[in-house]
């Protein structure tokens, strides 16, 4: 049920809505709800992209609001085959968190090509990092701003949903949502085009794909 309950709330990005489509089965609260996914996210953090399945990388950023205060998103993609690759959260948009997000990128996945728009710190940053860079050209643009825009859709109500109370907050329940989110996105959410999920490797409809990946990690723990 708890891992059930996550799904539902991923399908429809709403805690109150996935707690009423539990009530058939059990009765368990939203914040209940939310507090299942904060525990899966550790699981969901062990499930990596095999750097040769990468051909190039597209990143972007978009801005978010944590308890009220401005903070940015960083995501990586790899454009044949629409995967997650990766994220970062910080509270600033400036050359030294583009050149940390790309470090972490070369790190896992090697010396990609790398595609961003036009904002001066990406071109810098890989300059510094010897990676080869490239801005979207305009015939790609709206391309792949559709392929950024539905994280960015989700990403982006973090003000409404994850309002924190806590003095001093870490971040850490966003990057848990955000994990979780590249896990249901990677392995779980059947892409419109293709019909399956970009690295989906069985015929499992999608809720008991999602229960079986992870009942398969926390066995082998």
């Amino acid at each position: 049920m708890m891992l059930y309950g996550v799904y539902l709330y991923y399908c429809c990005n709403s805690f109150t809505r996935a707690s009423r489509a539990l009530e058939p089965y059990v009765k368990r609260s939203s914040v209940a709800i939310w507090n299942w996914l904060q525990r899966l996210a550790p699981i969901c953090d062990r499930f990596d992209v095999d750097r040769s399945m990468v051909s190039c990388i597209y990143v972007d950023e978009t801005m978010v609001y944590i308890k009220g205060i401005q903070a940015w998103v960083w995501v990586a993609y790899e454009p044949v085959k629409k995967i997650f690759l990766a994220f970062r959260i910080s509270y600033h948009g400036n050359t030294i968190d583009a050149y940390a997000f790309l470090t972490e990128l070369v790190r896992r996945y090697g010396r990609k090509v790398v595609w961003t728009d036009d904002a001066g710190w990406y071109k810098e940053a890989c300059g510094w990092l010897r990676v080869e860079h490239h801005v979207y050209p305009q015939e790609q643009k709206n391309l792949i701003e559709r392929m950024n825009q539905f994280i960015k859709d989700r990403v982006e109500c973090f003000d409404d949903l994850f309002p924190c109370f806590r003095e001093g907050c870490d971040r850490k329940h966003v990057h848990n949502w955000i994990s979780v989110f590249r896990f249901y996105h990677n392995y779980v959410r059947e892409n419109e085009e293709t019909g399956k999920a970009p690295l989906q490797a069985d015929g499992l409809p999608e809720y008991m794909r999602f229960i079986k990946l992870m009942q398969e990690v926390v066995a082998l723990s």
